[in-house]
């Protein structure tokens, strides 16, 4: 038996409304899809805290129970089950599955970090997930020192 919402049309609009999402960080480009452990999708640890130790968390296994259900794995998939899956998936296929059912209409992307020229896709590249178009965050303090502004 569901539980009826105390705010039924609170509840409608907040699970329909488009969502913006107001600070991404642009996907990888296919060539560097594996240069990056998967676990830091559920973890900023790094080295072995990250690869060994974080897929033990209550994060990790919370994550592992959602993506294999978005992959249509069965609900005994291991963290393990889940990446040999998702490294098997053509990777365009795959950033699509992502977003297609996720609500989320606009993209605002943080595209100044380091390594992400090389490594990540443009912003615009994005737009081929969402309805709107994906937009930049300036990094206004990046912008001053490439300019050279104290």
């Amino acid at each position: 038996m569901s539980k009826v919402p105390r705010y039924p049309e609170l509840y409608s609009v907040a699970l329909t409304h488009p969502a913006i999402d107001n600070h991404a960080h642009p996907l990888l480009r296919p060539s560097y899809r594996f240069d990056l452990p998967f676990e830091g999708l559920i973890s900023e640890a790094e080295g072995a805290a990250l690869t060994l130790d974080a897929p033990h968390t209550l994060a990790c296994f919370r994550a592992t129970k959602q993506i294999a259900r978005l992959f249509g794995l069965g609900s005994d998939a291991s963290w393990e089950d889940v990446k040999r899956h998702r490294d098997g998936m053509d990777y365009e296929e795959l950033c699509r599955l992502c977003f297609e059912n996720s609500g989320i209409e606009v993209i605002l992307i943080d595209d100044g970090l380091g390594g992400v020229n090389e490594m990540a896709e443009e912003y615009q590249w994005h737009d081929r997930f969402t309805k709107g178009k994906t937009r930049r965050i300036v990094r206004v303090e990046i912008e001053a020192e490439v300019r050279g502004i104290p």
